[in-house]
């Protein structure tokens, strides 16, 4: 029988619960200050990133080498015979391809899976989720990764921000225009090209906060209103009051099978800053495709 681990990375917002439960490895990226560097998630919370942004826009780095090895030598001396791994887009972070490399060390004790999700946040994991869950089914490795696969796929990620200046000022712009769009108070509805590139694109762009909350409902709306069932989760970073009140309108919808709240990771938080509204989607029967407003 397969003794199969499941690795990710802090960016994918996996909250502790859902860790615990299905037994999923998390490799922190760093968030990095002038004075003192922390581990997303471990040694910092999005709302100490937000609360000291005035005074310092920290940057933002791959998992520690040291942390990487240590997981890797722990699944190898625990007996684990195959590695699942889901990461960040390789279009927005270098974390797949550094582990990619480390693990070339490691590939004659354990066999590896790497998915570069194309996409951020629960739009990594979902495809852990189901990974995990059929883990659990049939402890079967071939079986696991196209699960896991297949919950990437159909999953989504879109948010809205007040201003795209943490994005501009981290370089991870992707296609998504930053001058214009804060001069003429234009907030994009932005998601991540999961076909292509990997990148931030707009899908929508929208004049002034309130109007651009609701839309970003609304596009999530569409996605999902013809749907048997789907699943969601509501993020956000500084914005809970915002986030609450999306949350109760996805609560009436009937065919909504599952529902969340969730805040970003810190390392998210760097590249947004306070004010960030976000959705995970998934639905087993597949979601469309997000159009760029080009």
């Amino acid at each position: 029988m397969d003794k199969i681990a499941i690795i990710t990375d802090s960016t994918s917002d996996i909250t502790e619960d859902i860790k615990e439960k299905y037994d999923i490895k998390v490799l922190p990226l760093q968030v990095i200050y002038q004075n003192k560097v922390y581990r997303d998630r471990v040694d910092i919370s999005p709302q100490e990133v937000y609360e000291n942004m005035e005074k310092e826009v920290p940057k933002t780095s791959l998992p520690l080498t040291a942390d990487v090895i240590k997981t890797l030598d722990s699944l190898k001396s625990d007996g684990y015979t195959h590695v699942l791994g889901i990461f960040i887009s390789s279009g927005l972070s270098g974390t797949y391809n550094m582990i990619r490399n480390m693990i070339a060390e490691y590939k004659n004790d354990m066999h590896f899976e790497l998915i570069d999700s194309k996409n951020i946040s629960w739009g990594i994991t979902y495809g852990l989720i189901e990974g995990a869950k059929e883990r659990e089914r049939s402890h079967d490795f071939e079986k696991v990764v196209v699960a896991a696969k297949e919950a990437v796929k159909n999953s989504r990620c879109l948010f809205v921000i007040p201003t795209l200046y943490y994005l501009k000022k981290g370089g991870r712009m992707g296609r998504v225009e930053g001058t214009v769009g804060d001069l003429l108070n234009i907030k994009p509805i932005v998601g991540v090209d999961e076909l292509l590139d990997g990148q931030y694109f707009t899908i929508k762009k929208v004049r002034g906060r309130k109007k651009s909350v609701s839309a970003i409902y609304d596009i999530a709306y569409d996605l999902v209103k013809d749907k048997k069932s789907f699943e969601i989760v509501v993020l956000q970073g500084g914005a809970e009051e915002e986030a609450q009140e999306i949350y109760n309108k996805f609560k009436t919808m009937p065919n909504c099978t599952c529902l969340r709240k969730a805040p970003v990771s810190p390392v998210i938080g760097v590249h947004t800053g306070p004010g960030l509204i976000a959705f995970g989607i998934y639905s087993e029967e597949g979601l469309g495709r997000m159009k760029e407003d080009k």
